[in-house]
């Protein structure tokens, strides 16, 4: 047994958890410490505990590779993800928004009818991947996703890594087809990128933008309605002011729950010694909470919802503005919905839901 060895789950900031062999770390400034500081790395592939189905993922996902590969990487997608890019989409969110709220009975599973429709049919608008590519995505999500469990065993990889190369086919004849014919599409985006990308770096993006960022906006969306159907108080709040509300929701009821990284180097961190080649994980949903209880009437707490450093989420702002336009027109337009029944799932990396039913969708105005 270590001789520092403590337990974060005793209200230290960073402790050593024997059982697992790694550090847990709870408090906001050592989190951050871990996303925003150098000498980490979030490859998985370095894990001590990693399984050799790591090797089947596809090359290039930004979220698992380090500098240099991940600056230049970075540095060649941001243009596409800015804010300014973003807020050009806002119009065409709205309509699939609006589309999506009109598609209700008077009960749904909001999840499935509501938080997984909204951000796939923006991915495919992103893709210009037209209704079949969007069945595609739908479908696929769920065992594509599985490769972002940071417990991920050797079934969830491998179907995961079927899933992957099911994406990647579809995609390798369309690459092919706006590198003849560019469109206003992200692909033709990355394809016109000077100095740019390798067609895998392309694909592998699309990949992680569907995984990551489908999965996420979804979770965040239903995860935020259950918040405001327990308690309605905080309704109108979100109403007059959305974007404020979001932020803290997004501290509350974020879609990841835990990060890994693994130590390059010494750190001092929470005043424990962490080794090279140790292992943090990050609670990213106890150090949000900790900051104070959801209040959607003041200005939002601090939070790392999003991560930090250099793997800040490259979505964010895609993120922000679907649960922004989302949530006041669920709420405005439904306001005697109420809960049905909800689901959470099992997973020590997603904070998120497998069911979410509510009643009262016909009762609002249109």
């Amino acid at each position: 047994m270590r001789a520092d060895a403590g337990t974060a789950l005793r209200g230290e900031p960073v402790g050593w958890d024997e059982e697992q062999g790694l550090w847990q770390v709870t408090g906001f400034d050592e989190a951050s410490a871990v996303l925003r500081g150098d000498g980490w790395s979030s490859d998985p592939r370095r894990l001590p505990f990693a399984p050799p189905e790591l090797a089947e993922f596809p090359p290039g996902v930004l979220l698992f590779m380090d500098p240099p590969d991940h600056t230049r990487m970075r540095r060649l997608l941001s243009p596409a993800f800015t804010p300014r890019a973003v807020e050009s989409l806002r119009p065409r969110v709205a309509e699939i928004v609006e589309a999506a709220l009109t598609g209700l009975g008077d009960e749904a599973d909001l999840l499935r009818e509501v938080a997984y429709l909204v951000p796939v049919a923006v991915i495919a608008e992103l893709l210009d991947v037209g209704e079949e590519g969007a069945g595609l995505l739908l479908d696929i999500t769920p065992d594509l996703v599985r490769m972002l469990e940071i417990d991920a065993g050797s079934e969830d990889l491998v179907v995961s890594a079927a899933a992957s190369a099911e994406l990647m086919m579809f995609l390798t004849p369309l690459l092919a087809e706006r590198r003849r014919r560019p469109g206003g599409d992200f692909i033709s985006a990355m394809l016109a990128v000077p100095d740019g990308l390798t067609l895998d770096e392309i694909a592998s993006t699309c990949v992680l933008l569907l995984a990551a960022g489908h999965e996420t906006t979804a979770n965040l969306i239903a995860n935020s309605v259950l918040a405001l159907l327990r308690d309605p108080s905080q309704r109108p709040h979100l109403l007059a002011d959305p974007v404020r509300s979001v932020e803290e929701l997004l501290r509350v009821e974020g879609p990841v729950r835990q990060v890994v990284r693994t130590a390059l180097t010494d750190h001092r961190l929470g005043g424990r010694d962490v080794r090279a080649g140790e292992v943090v994980r990050v609670h990213l949903d106890e150090v949000g909470r900790g900051q104070g209880p959801l209040d959607l009437a003041r200005g939002p707490l601090p939070h790392l919802a999003f991560g930090g450093g250099m793997h800040y989420c490259l979505g964010a702002a895609l993120a922000r503005m679907e649960a922004v336009e989302t949530l006041p027109r669920l709420v405005a337009r439904f306001p005697g919905m109420t809960l049905r029944s909800h689901e959470w799932r099992d997973s020590s990396t997603f904070h998120a839901l497998t069911g979410l039913r509510v009643a009262g969708l016909m009762r609002g105005a249109d």
